[in-house]
């Protein structure tokens, strides 16, 4: 910082003796690089029309970023622009030598370049996207099932929840599973009546992946870090739970005016491929110590198949310390919808009306189409909806059925697998295998300083 600010007062003393306002500009941010090759410069000058400013980033690369208040980089790309990024931003990229800018605009201007370190290595599947490593999943002081019950439960403990959560099983929507509310009774004989006096530790749970979602950050925040677990019991069971936090942007996420774009995130998760096994064994508990909090909670999925059909709901806080079922994120209820009736009609209204939005995985879907829960028979696809009165749609965009049922879980989490992507095994499915591969492609993307094209909703791999 003491360099940066030593160029930022020579650069106004050049300015206050009258620099042309059409000379170029020469910015040495490599002299103001760290160890790591982090650092930053700031210059203020004036421009009349266009000028041209050169950031000397040193022959060592390094990951350049620069924001100009008060004017526009010329020659945005049309990406950049298009995802709502302004033109005043160069997006963080690899730089080795010089970088040249054309700044266009009016007035005194404020350029910043950053040095945002080396750039990450290639993407590592086990490292960036999602962690099947005993050495962390079987450490409980990194994670467990009581520890993240423990992070969710106003109390501190779990107990509470968990046995009001399981309960809530029984009463639907869809077949109740009183299977839930039994292994509830079962821990209670044992543990004894009061679960705030559990000890979750000894509960036939295993983490079966962590799993890194940077590709769900849609502008508020960086994504999610996701624990999935899965019941051990011999009888209660295939049950799988899914816990979801939010990942909070950090300030190397979001440039001057709030565009929050997550390459900061972007790096630190590719980043982790460089560490040593110790290293990063250490880097993940701290990870997982500040990601697995209640305060970052955005709620808790069940995938399972405790009795027939499987069954997948949603679960977020009730704020009442306990766990509700809202509608299915981005869910069509199939049945419904397909049903003849009034609620048919306006879906297919709705569909005939923005079948190029629904086409390009870009429909939110509104909740009044959206299921409850979604259960599939073992062994079966889910079904798809039915778009045959809308002849001209169909003909035009004839795969926008599965599309639609892509931007749900059941049709990809069914589409190529019995409905679990992360088993007990702690083996990824063959989809959930290939859209991690699709990730790791768009982690590398970003931080090469391209803009990929990533479906808003659903899943990244190609079909």
């Amino acid at each position: 910082m003491r360099l940066a600010t030593t160029v930022l007062a020579a650069a106004s003393t050049a300015a206050a003796c009258g620099a042309p306002d059409d000379d170029p500009i020469v910015i040495d941010l490599a002299a103001a690089l760290d160890g790591a090759r982090a650092g930053t410069v700031t210059r203020r000058f004036a421009v009349t029309d266009t000028r041209v400013v050169t950031i000397v980033a040193g022959d060592a690369p390094v990951v350049v970023e620069a924001w100009v208040a008060g004017a526009e980089i010329s020659g945005a790309p049309a990406a950049q622009l298009g995802a709502g990024a302004a033109p005043a931003w160069l997006a963080p990229r690899p730089v080795t030598g010089d970088v040249e800018l054309s700044i266009a605009g009016v007035g005194d201007v404020e350029l910043t370049a950053w040095g945002r370190g080396a750039p990450p290595p290639a993407t590592s599947r086990d490292r960036a996207l999602a962690w099947f490593d005993a050495s962390v999943l079987d450490d409980p002081g990194a994670v467990s099932f009581a520890a993240v019950m423990a992070a969710i439960a106003e109390d501190g403990h779990g107990g509470a929840l968990l046995d009001r959560w399981f309960r809530a099983f029984a009463a639907g929507p869809g077949a109740g599973r009183a299977t839930f509310a039994q292994f509830v009774d079962d821990v209670a004989v044992a543990q004894g009546a009061d679960p705030s006096t559990w000890d979750l530790a000894a509960l036939p749970f295993r983490v079966t992946g962590v799993h890194l979602r940077h590709d769900l950050g849609r502008g508020a925040d960086c994504g999610e870090l996701r624990v999935s677990i899965a019941s051990t019991h011999p009888t209660f069971a295939p049950v799988h739970l899914i816990f979801l936090f939010r990942q909070p942007a950090a300030d190397d996420d979001a440039t001057p005016d709030g565009f929050v774009h997550c390459r900061g995130a972007a790096r630190r998760w590719a980043r982790l491929g460089e560490l040593d096994e110790a290293a990063w064994r250490a880097e993940a508990r701290v990870i997982l110590a500040d990601g697995v909090t209640g305060a970052r909670f955005a709620l808790a999925e069940s995938v399972e198949l405790s009795l027939s059909p499987w069954q997948w709901r949603q679960w977020v806080p009730d704020g009442a310390g306990g766990l509700a079922n809202p509608p299915l994120f981005q869910t069509v209820d199939v049945g419904r919808v397909n049903a003849p009736g009034p609620t048919r009609d306006a879906f297919l209204a709705e569909i005939a009306a923005t079948p190029a939005l629904v086409a390009m995985q870009a429909w939110p879907v509104p909740v009044r189409f959206r299921a409850a829960m979604a259960e599939v028979q073992p062994n079966v696809k889910a079904a798809l909806v039915d778009l045959s009165p809308l002849t001209a749609v169909v003909s035009a965009y004839p795969d926008l059925p599965r599309t639609i049922g892509m931007i749900g879980c059941p049709r990809c989490h069914t589409d190529s697998a019995d409905f679990v992507h992360t088993g007990v095994d702690r083996r990824p499915g063959p989809f959930y295998d290939r859209e991690l591969d699709a990730r790791a492609t768009r982690l590398d993307a970003l931080n090469a300083g391209d803009w990929p094209a990533s479906p808003p909703f659903g899943p990244l791999q190609s079909r």
